[in-house]
């Protein structure tokens, strides 16, 4: 069969396992451009030239030779995914070999938009939210309004899905110790059917306190809370980041990044 053909679910799946089993890379970061229409503080993508941004074309190229050996799963950030009109065919020419999913900050999702990309493929779709009101989340987007559009996309992305097996989530970043914000978007996120994932905001926060009772807080969320999916192991893993580092990085080895242009680097923050 050729790097280019498409294969079924349970052969993808099939496939993800033994690269797992072998040790192989079994998740891919790529940045689709660096294009966005928020001014996030914490966002460089920016300052890259989007005139370098593959086509269509280029993209499913590059998706073939990802699945020479395995499948993966496929991670689409940006700045924003969306503001791709081709999305939907980026995401088909993924989804042939792998696993596509996406994380966007609902500008641009509308119905129709979040229809296509779930017609084309698209396995799961987080909707990155700082805050579960207005005032909290525009003011860390930069942009008045944000929330509004991030709380339509997640309605719009929850309520188009072709597949009950496709996952709407809320991406959430821990900037300190108080977790207020978080069980607020875990509420936001239940009304609407959708997970919480939660990840230490970069540049990492100082977190306040010992770093150990914020994660058995968050342990304790996790109870109450069946939406909070991020597993007991990566919590233990925020931990680590909070104190000083995490040990041990998998970059280039469970996981790569693919920028822009095409590149292959082994972590997003290693792009040279």
């Amino acid at each position: 069969m050729s790097a280019g053909a498409s294969l079924s679910a349970a052969a993808r799946k099939a496939r993800l396992v033994r690269a797992f089993l072998r040790g192989e890379p079994v998740h891919c970061t790529w940045q689709l451009s660096p294009r966005c229409e928020s001014f996030c503080h914490f966002c460089e993508h920016r300052a890259e030239s989007a005139a370098e941004a593959l086509d269509a074309a280029a993209c499913a190229r590059v998706a073939a030779d990802l699945g020479r050996r395995s499948s993966l799963l496929v991670s689409f950030t940006g700045a924003d995914p969306f503001l791709r009109e081709d999305l939907p065919e980026v995401v088909r020419s993924v989804a042939a070999r792998h696993f596509p999913l996406l994380v966007t900050n609902g500008w641009r999702v509308g119905r129709e938009r979040a229809r296509a990309v779930w017609t084309a493929g698209l396995e799961a779709a987080s909707v990155a939210l700082e805050d579960a009101g207005p005032d909290g989340h525009d003011a860390l987007t930069g942009q008045p309004g944000s929330f509004a559009r991030a709380e339509a996309a997640l309605l719009a992305l929850a309520g188009e899905r072709t597949r009950r097996s496709q996952r709407v989530n809320v991406r959430a970043r821990l900037r300190g110790s108080d977790l207020s914000p978080l069980e607020g978007l875990l509420r936001l996120a239940a009304r609407h059917g959708a997970t919480v994932s939660v990840e230490a905001a970069f540049p990492l926060p100082a977190a306040g306190e010992d770093a150990g009772d914020l994660v058995r807080r968050l342990r304790e969320l996790r109870r109450r809370h069946a939406n909070l999916r991020t597993s007991a192991h990566a919590l233990e893993g925020l931990a680590s980041a909070l104190s000083g580092g995490v040990g041990g990085c998998l970059a280039g080895r469970a996981f790569f990044n693919v920028d822009h242009r095409g590149h292959v680097t082994k972590c997003l923050e290693f792009r040279s």
